[in-house]
């Protein structure tokens, strides 16, 4: 697990030194020149103390916001622009973008992108388990005020932001101290009770195997774990003293050894079918859309946010079909992403830190940037 989690941390900051070593990032980064395409940057959890110098530079330097459907029409419908125009993101929906961006932004009178995940926001003020890192996200509640408002335009960050088996490969177990909420790593799991559908256990039980993951949206098709061997597993955590089981030494070699003699008695593990993974990812798709729809009367759902911006060419393909206009990406667009009229708007954005060498007053050093 801490492999991984180095890994994903390389994967986060290759853009990064890609993107400056190799020259990919815009011009205006590395020069005093005007931005020839609209700069759009990404923020997920925000402080007061970061985000209100962003603004206020911003306002100075007399820098315009854009909704996602304004930057949409400005980059393939070419409609008149303002001079300085830039696209502000917040991923995820923490509760700062209500507490801190909301307020700040609504000072200066300006605006940003806010991508969600549905199937994971609270209904009420709080989420029922305070404890869980889920309980940092924005309710309905509060998105709804945010959205009257027209200061935030919510679109989709896929319904459950969630992970996928990808083989058979058993990484680990659920168990006290593995981390598996969606903003804590790239594991999110999501049960898989049948092949044609899911059940949201967003609180896994202790003992459910983890097996090699990657994102939903990524090109990999999903592995059907044997749901009778897993349940083997929860049940024996749960009769020998749940998480206290976790204190033995040898927990591991006992549910390794459970699984290895239960999967011979059992029907066979499998893969989920071309067509059942192309129907998994437009489902997923689609009910974001509908469900931020039906939350948020007189919203538009139209772009969408590729989670740890891990995505394939197919969901690409699917996203135009579920009715996305747009993808947000990281900092530089993956090598599969076709720029064709036909697919949706790639977006690449850059960290919040890059605002600063935007041309203006009080414009910093690139080496600043990282002191």
């Amino acid at each position: 697990m801490i492999i991984r989690h180095f890994k994903r941390s390389l994967e986060k900051n290759r853009n990064e030194l890609l993107g400056l070593g190799l020259g990919r990032y815009p011009a205006f980064v590395r020069a005093d020149v005007p931005p020839e395409q609209i700069p759009v940057f990404q923020f997920h959890e925000v402080s007061r103390a970061t985000l209100e110098p962003v603004l206020e530079f911003m306002a100075i330097n007399d820098y315009y916001t854009l909704s996602g459907d304004e930057y949409y029409e400005r980059v393939l419908r070419a409609s008149p622009r303002r001079d300085r125009e830039v696209m502000l993101t917040f991923d995820d929906g923490y509760i700062s973008l209500y507490t801190v961006a909301f307020p700040i932004l609504k000072k200066f009178k300006q605006k940003a992108v806010a991508y969600i995940v549905p199937g994971r926001v609270p209904d009420g003020e709080q989420h029922p388990n305070k404890n869980d890192m889920d309980g940092v996200l924005c309710s309905w509640l509060q998105i709804g005020e945010m959205h009257d408002s027209g200061v935030i335009d919510f679109q989709s960050h896929a319904l459950y932001h969630h992970s996928i088996a990808i083989s058979s490969k058993v990484v680990d177990f659920r168990r006290p101290g593995l981390p598996t909420s969606f903003l804590q790593s790239d594991l999110a799991p999501i049960r898989q009770r049948n092949m044609d559908g899911r059940e949201p256990d967003l609180h896994c039980p202790w003992g459910l195997p983890i097996y090699e993951w990657n994102a939903r949206m990524c090109g990999f098709p999903a592995y059907i774990p044997n749901t009778q061997v897993e349940d083997l597993c929860i049940r024996f955590v749960a009769e020998n003293g749940g998480e206290v089981f976790f204190d033995a030494r040898d927990w591991r070699r006992q549910l390794l050894q459970i699984m290895t003699s239960a999967q011979d008695k059992y029907a066979p593990r499998q893969f989920e079918t071309p067509e059942r993974q192309r129907n998994a990812i437009f489902t997923d798709l689609r009910q974001s859309k509908t469900a931020i729809e039906a939350r948020l009367p007189g919203s538009c759902v139209r772009h969408f946010c590729f989670p740890w911006y891990r995505g394939s060419a197919l969901a690409v393909e699917i996203s135009h079909e579920a009715g996305y206009v747009s993808n947000a990406w990281g900092s530089l667009l993956p090598r599969f992403v076709n720029k064709d009229e036909r697919q949706p708007v790639p977006i690449p954005r850059l960290p919040p830190r890059y605002i600063y060498r935007l041309p203006g007053v009080g414009r910093r050093p690139l080496w600043k940037l990282f002191g």
